[in-house]
Order: C-alpha cells, then structure tokens, then sequence
C-alpha cells in the first residue's frame, strides 16, 4: 500500500516538474504580434439611445497608459469604419489609464438597432511599442434601449 502511494506521488511530482518546465518557455506577453490584447470596461454598459444630447458619454476603461498612447480607434460591431474623431474624447482615470469617451451622437448616427447588444471594438496606437506590441486591441459590450434607434 504504501509503494503504491509512493510511486503515484513521485509519477504526480515528475509529471508537474514536466509541465513547469514547458509553462517556464511559453511567452507570457505578445512578443512579435503586431495587436496585443487589451481589457476594457464599458460604463454605463445599457445606454438609452434616445437620451442625452451634447456631450452625453459612454465611457471606455482601458488598461493602457494614457502617456504612451498616440491615437485611438472605435468600431461598432464589425464595421471597417471607426467612430468620426469629433465624437471621441481622450483622457485618463487617476490611476493613469486610458479613458475613450464616445459621445451618444455618435452612437446614434451608427443606426443600432434597439434592445440588443453590440460590440465597441478599441485599437490603440501607442507611442512606443510595449512588451513586443506597437498597438493594442480589445472589445467591450454595450447593450442599447430605446423607442428610435435607427
């Protein structure tokens, strides 16, 4: 019984010193990409497209540096054309991160159809590359409501 017990442990032991030393070799950040992944917040996540007018926002949370970022991409969807510059705003949170603001105009020129999520697709050009990456990627969920929509 007790062989039994002290081979299964040295087999586990020799098998998770295997797979540490493979997991030591894999890369942890993006080297050689030319997109890296980025994390975003959408606040607030349900917008009421019929609200608002001038300078009502949705706000983006990025996990990138406010200092090191050069120019900034929204899409809606899948859409190959970015939010016009004039309906999007940069600035950062106190920690330093990246803060996109989008200004409902925008999303109401895009035509979305009410009651049903969308997807807000950020690319961020950054100033110099960072851990391998030149630009960063990430998409964000927002749900709209409204009686209009398109």
């Amino acid at each position: 019984m007790q062989k039994n017990i002290f081979r299964k442990t040295c087999i586990l032991c020799i098998s998770l010193l295997f797979l540490m030393s493979f997991a030591i070799h894999l890369p942890s950040t993006c080297y050689g990409q030319e997109t890296c992944p980025l994390e975003v917040d959408v606040s607030p996540y349900q917008v009421n497209i019929d609200s608002g007018g001038v300078e009502h926002y949705v706000r983006i949370l990025t996990y990138a540096w406010y200092s090191n970022t050069s120019e900034v991409f929204v899409y809606i969807n899948d859409s190959e054309y970015s939010i016009d510059d004039k309906y999007i705003v940069l600035t950062r949170d106190s920690v330093g991160h990246l803060v996109v603001k989008i200004d409902l105009v925008a999303l109401q020129h895009a035509g979305l159809d009410v009651d049903t999520y969308h997807y807000l697709n950020i690319v961020v050009l950054l100033k110099e590359t960072t851990d391998g990456c030149s630009e960063k990627e990430g998409i964000g969920e927002i749900y709209i409501i409204g009686k209009k929509g398109a």
